[in-house]
């Protein structure tokens, strides 16, 4: 089982709020919740629904992908990669096929 890092999530969710050049504050009135709960789920005290990290992903036009795993343009490549490692090697195929329908129903 995959465990998650809530800390991480905290880091990019900031990361993402700066860059949008959002407060706490402005974020918290944007999605209804408090400020002080925006602020408890970027230092990794609070975990989130997926309905407010949905919104926040949102608000923030960013993906869940980066929010909650980091995985972004810059580094899916390796994520992949890493994906195939741990995937035993007669399977390989399969799984780039189910990755290129699912590319392909998402288009």
């Amino acid at each position: 089982m995959y465990e998650l890092n809530y800390v991480e999530i905290g880091r990019r969710i900031k990361l993402k709020r700066n860059e949008a050049h959002f407060t706490q504050e402005k974020l918290s009135e944007i999605i209804d919740v408090s400020p002080s709960y925006i602020s408890e789920i970027e230092r990794g005290t609070s975990i989130c629904s997926l309905y407010t990290i949905t919104n926040i992903a949102t608000t923030l036009n960013t993906s869940l992908d980066y929010l909650v795993f980091g995985i972004n343009t810059n580094n899916s490549n390796h994520t992949f990669t890493e994906i195939l490692k741990c995937i035993p090697e007669k399977n390989h195929k399969l799984f780039i096929n189910l990755c290129e329908n699912i590319s392909n129903s998402l288009k």
